[in-house]
């Protein structure tokens, strides 16, 4: 039989982009981030493109209304609350009715070895038997860095079957590019697409309010990094938001739930709405990095969609935040680091000129239109024009 739609998008948490916003889940900002967002904007484009589009999520509570042409919505069960045998063969089985009754000819999944990697192996497993195309969306650097010890062998073992078994591997950047090549060990299966941007109508506000860290709360983000700056500069404001995953550690949690009651200048928050998140990054000074690896970061997106620059520790993606001057990047060192963040707080006129230049930045390379073209056309080839 003939499969009923064209393209399946595996984001189980993107069910949140879905929630009615005068629903209770969507108040209770429940669901994705940044990967998340991702996929449904490309859900949307692919739909508006004229193809037939499935999104697997998990159950939304109450279902915004959808504007045609718009993706059909897969609800998948939730996850089961259990760790063991059982619960891990529930979730394998959830995982396979979804990916069946979304019943594709090609399954995008937006998942890697940062995470999710059982329901992307199942669906390598999946489209092997079933005969169908598996394209994998990269969204962190460390999906293709297998020399890590917060993951089993076993787990990373299961990673590059699943890996092999993919038709097309998407990446953001060009060290992304540079690593999966290595990983996978070709040049063809791997491609480069920049991540989607909405364009922003409000722009940054006259005067900014705090610093702002915005991120899952796991280890190699370095969160606590963040509250020694807000300890370096006792004078300035910052505003921290860190919602918990499955990988948050409660030696983590309760690491920063203690180092920010001893910061007084520090708003620690657990997880907020994409709107109140939104409207944070507008007012604030800087949108702050902390981490060791990323993708494309979408929250450095959407400050820069609002003409916020950013202020990173470590990770620079393609040495752009220095190279477009939109920001800061102290390359490992804790003094320019702080220094970076002082003089943005003073210097009004430099705030305005690396958020400008963010803004442009945004436009030119990571546009709705520009991003969705390069899947549209990716993703039409695999599946034979």
């Amino acid at each position: 039989m003939t499969p009923r739609n064209d393209i399946a998008i595996y984001s189980p948490f993107a069910f949140s982009f879905y929630e009615d916003p005068e629903g209770e889940a969507f108040r209770e900002a429940k669901g994705g981030g940044g990967a998340e967002l991702q996929t449904t904007l490309l859900a949307h484009i692919l739909a508006a493109d004229g193809l037939r589009v499935a999104h697997i999520v998990y159950p939304v509570e109450r279902m915004a209304p959808q504007r045609p042409p718009a993706p059909k919505v897969v609800q998948r069960p939730p996850r089961a609350p259990r760790r063991d045998l059982l619960g891990k063969l529930g979730e394998t089985l959830g995982v396979w009715r979804a990916l069946a009754r979304a019943d594709a000819r090609l399954y995008v999944f937006r998942t890697g070895l940062s995470g999710g990697i059982a329901a992307f192996a199942v669906g390598a497993l999946f489209s092997l038997v079933r005969r169908r195309r598996l394209v994998l969306a990269a969204s962190n650097d460390l999906d293709f860095i297998f020399d890590r010890a917060d993951r089993s062998s076993l787990t990373k073992a299961l990673y590059r079957l699943a890996l092999a078994r993919t038709s097309r591997i998407v990446v953001q950047s060009e060290q992304q590019l540079q690593l999966a090549r290595a990983a996978v060990r070709s040049s063809e299966r791997v491609g480069l697409i920049p991540s989607f941007a909405e364009p922003a109508e409000q722009g940054p506000a006259a005067d900014p309010e705090a610093f702002l860290w915005v991120g899952r709360l796991v280890d190699y983000k370095l969160p606590l990094r963040y509250v020694e700056l807000a300890r370096a500069l006792p004078e300035a404001s910052f505003v921290m938001v860190a919602p918990e995953t499955g990988e948050t550690t409660a030696a983590l949690r309760d690491r920063l739930a203690a180092a920010a009651a001893d910061a007084p200048n520090l708003d620690l928050r657990s997880q907020l709405p994409r709107t109140a998140t939104l409207e944070l990054i507008e007012r604030s000074i800087a949108v702050v990095g902390t981490s060791l690896h990323e993708g494309m970061p979408n929250v450095f997106l959407e400050a820069w969609a609002r003409g916020v620059p950013v202020i990173s520790l470590h990770f620079d993606p393609d040495g752009r935040i220095g190279g477009e001057k939109m920001g800061i990047c102290a390359d490992g060192s804790w003094d320019r680091f702080v220094e970076a963040a002082r003089s943005l707080r003073e210097d009004r006129a430099l705030r305005e000129e690396l958020g400008a230049n963010g803004r442009g930045y945004v436009i030119r390379v990571h546009s709705p239109a520009a991003v969705g073209e390069r899947w549209i056309e990716l993703l039409r080839a695999e599946l034979g024009g």
